[in-house]
């Protein structure tokens, strides 16, 4: 575990909390990496974003856009009038 004091810091309209190279490693974090976060009960919480996920489902949302009319009638197959 990994415990370290950092300042908030305001840069434009954002505000950043800068990161040790020890915490990156801990976190098996890198620069331009996508992370989420989340708090509860007042505890920030920060978890890597699957990269093989977030690819899997931006091309879904791109083929569901292309075929979207296909797929509607393809989904209509065996209704009754």
């Amino acid at each position: 575990m990994v415990t370290t004091t950092n300042k908030i810091k305001k840069i434009g309209n954002g505000h950043f909390i800068p990161l040790s190279a020890a915490t990156m490693d801990a976190l098996q974090l890198r620069a331009g990496q996508q992370v989420t976060l989340s708090t509860d009960n007042g505890t920030l919480i920060v978890r890597t974003v699957d990269d093989d996920y977030a690819k899997t489902r931006e091309a879904a949302a791109k083929v569901t856009q292309r075929y979207r009319r296909t797929l509607v009638k393809l989904g209509r197959e065996g209704e009754t009038a």
